[in-house]
C-alpha cells in the first residue's frame, strides 16, 4: 500500500474517500496494551505464570498483530497468535521474512480441520513457525493425522483439544461420552507416535450476550473451571502425563474484559491453588470494539477505535431520514442490543477519551444505500410523547462516522483501513490479509 500512503498520509478524515475504515491509532494502541497490562496483572496478583495469545482475525494485518503483541508498547512483547485462515498466518509470516524479524513464535489456527488437503496446509505452516498449534475435537481428527504421520522436519503435531463452552459452534463439552473418548485416543501409542497433547482450549461465545462486567466475570472463571476439569480429566487418564505442561486457553474479549474487575479474588484464589496447568488468555476484537462488544457494558464507547466513514447523499424532511452510501456491502447486517447497523459520532469526537453524543444511527441498510434516523434514548422510545425535538438533519456531502455493530465482519468489507494519527490525519494505511 505504498502508493495509497504516499497518496493520503496527511489527508484528513473530511477529505479521504467513502466508504472507508478508519482505525484511531491511539486508541487501537490503548486497548493493546491496556489488555497487556491487565493480564500481567493478574499474573501479579496471582504469582503464576499466565500467557496471552491475540487473536487477529478482526483487522488480519501485522501492523496491527504487532500492536496487540506488544511490540512497542510494552517491554516483553508477547508472540503468540490465534489466526482464523491459513492466509492470515502465511501472509503474516511473509511480512516477517520482509522485514527480517521473527516477532511470532507460536500461531495456533483456530479451527478444528485436520481433514485431508488442509492437513497438507497445516504441514506446510509447520515448516515455517517455531511452534504450530491445531485444533482437534473429534476421534477422526486424530486417526487423519495417524495417516498422515509427523509434520514437517519430523516434529510431532502439537494439539489443543477444543472445549464447548456451550455456544455450540465447535469443540466438545467436557462431561460428554465424546470428550472421554478423544481423551482417551490421545493417550494410545498410535496417537503418541505423532501428536502431543499441548493443552485445553474454550472460548465463551456467549459472553458476547452478558449485559454487565460481573456476569462476564463468572463466564471467565467457569472458562477456566472447564479447561481446568479436563487437565485433571487427561491426568487421571495418563499418570504419566504432567499436568504443569498443560496450557489451559480461555478468553473472549467481554471475559477477557472482565479481569477489569478488581474486587473479585475468586478468580484469584482458584488460579493459585486449584488450576492444575499453565493459564492462557486469549481474545481479538477488544483492539478495535464495535457495539457487540459495547453492548456487554464492559467497555465504554469512547474505546472503541475502528469506525465507518460515511457521507450523507441526500435527506427526506418529511419522514426527517437521510441517505448515505453505507449500505450493506459496507455495514453488513450484524446486530446486538442496540438497533440499527451502526451509530454516528461526530468525526471532531473520534480522538477525545469521552463519551459521544450520539444523535443518529443506521436504522436500516440495502446494498449501498443506508438511512439514517434519530437516536433516542430508552426514555424517549419508551415515551415518544416526551421525546426530545427533532434534531436538523446533516448537510448534504458532510462525513459521518459510524461505530459498526461488529467490527469482525465490516472490516472484511475493505480493501485496506486508513490510520489516524493524533491530529485526525492519515499516518498510515494498512492491507489486510483477506479472504483463504
Amino acid at each position: 500500500m505504498t502508493d495509497l500512503l504516499s497518496t493520503y498520509r496527511g489527508y484528513g478524515v473530511e477529505e479521504l474517500p467513502t466508504p472507508s475504515f478508519l482505525i484511531v491509532e491511539d486508541k487501537f494502541d490503548k486497548n493493546c496494551r491496556h489488555m497487556l497490562e491487565r493480564v500481567k496483572e493478574l499474573e501479579r496478583e496471582t504469582k503464576v505464570p499466565i500467557k496471552f495469545r491475540a487473536h487477529i482475525k478482526t483487522h488480519k494485518t501485522a501492523k496491527g498483530t504487532l500492536k496487540q503483541l506488544g511490540v512497542g508498547l510494552i517491554e516483553n512483547p508477547k508472540d503468540s497468535i490465534v489466526v482464523s485462515t491459513i492466509k492470515e498466518a502465511t501472509e503474516l509470516l511473509n511480512y516477517q521474512d520482509k522485514i527480517g524479524k521473527q516477532y511470532v513464535k507460536d500461531i495456533c489456527f483456530g479451527l478444528p480441520a485436520c481433514v485431508p488437503g488442509i492437513i497438507d496446509q497445516l504441514n506446510t505452516l509447520s515448516g515455517r513457525v517455531q511452534n504450530l498449534r491445531i485444533f482437534v475435537d473429534n476421534v477422526e481428527h486424530l486417526d487423519n493425522l495417524v495417516k498422515f504421520g509427523r509434520s514437517t522436519n519430523d516434529k510431532k503435531w502439537s494439539i489443543f483439544v477444543k472445549v464447548d463452552m456451550g455456544t455450540h459452534r465447535a469443540g466438545l463439552p467436557t462431561e460428554s461420552e465424546d470428550f472421554l473418548e478423544l481423551l482417551k485416543k490421545l493417550i494410545t501409542p498410535e496417537v503418541a507416535e505423532v501428536a502431543d497433547l499441548y493443552g485445553f482450549y474454550a472460548h465463551a461465545g456467549h459472553s458476547y450476550n452478558v449485559t454487565n462486567i460481573l456476569d462476564a466475570h463468572e463466564l471467565l472463571l467457569y472458562e477456566i473451571k472447564a479447561v481446568n476439569e479436563a487437565a485433571k480429566m487427561f491426568t487421571r487418564l495418563n499418570p504419566k502425563a504432567n499436568a504443569r505442561n498443560l496450557t489451559l486457553s480461555v478468553g473472549a474479549t467481554p471475559t477477557s474484559n472482565s479481569l477489569r474487575v478488581r474486587d473479585d479474588l475468586e478468580i484469584n484464589e482458584y488460579i493459585k491453588d486449584k488450576l492444575v496447568g499453565t493459564l492462557e488468555i486469549h481474545c481479538g476484537n477488544y483492539c478495535l470494539y464495535d457495539l457487540q462488544q459495547l453492548s456487554t457494558n464492559c467497555i465504554n464507547d469512547f474505546e472503541c477505535s475502528g469506525y465507518v466513514l460515511g457521507t450523507i447523499l441526500s435527506s427526506y424532511k418529511e419522514r426527517h431520514e437521510m441517505l448515505t452510501n453505507t449500505g450493506v456491502m459496507v455495514l453488513t447486517r450484524e446486530s446486538s442490543k442496540f438497533n440499527g447497523n451502526g451509530l454516528c459520532v461526530p468525526i471532531n469526537s473520534i480522538l477525545k477519551d469521552e463519551s459521544y453524543k450520539i444523535e443518529w444511527y443506521v436504522d436500516r441498510i440495502s446494498q449501498e444505500h443506508g438511512i439514517l434516523r434519530q437516536h433516542a434514548d430508552k426514555d424517549e422510545r419508551e415515551h415518544p410523547k416526551d421525546a426530545a425535538p427533532l434534531n436538523p438533519l446533516l448537510k448534504l456531502g458532510q462525513k459521518i462516522a459510524i461505530i459498526p455493530q461488529h467490527a469482525c465482519i465490516v472490516m472484511g468489507q475493505f480493501p485496506h483501513y486508513f490510520v489516524l494519527d493524533k491530529d485526525n490525519k492519515v499516518s498510515d494505511v494498512w492491507t489486510p490479509f483477506q479472504k483463504w
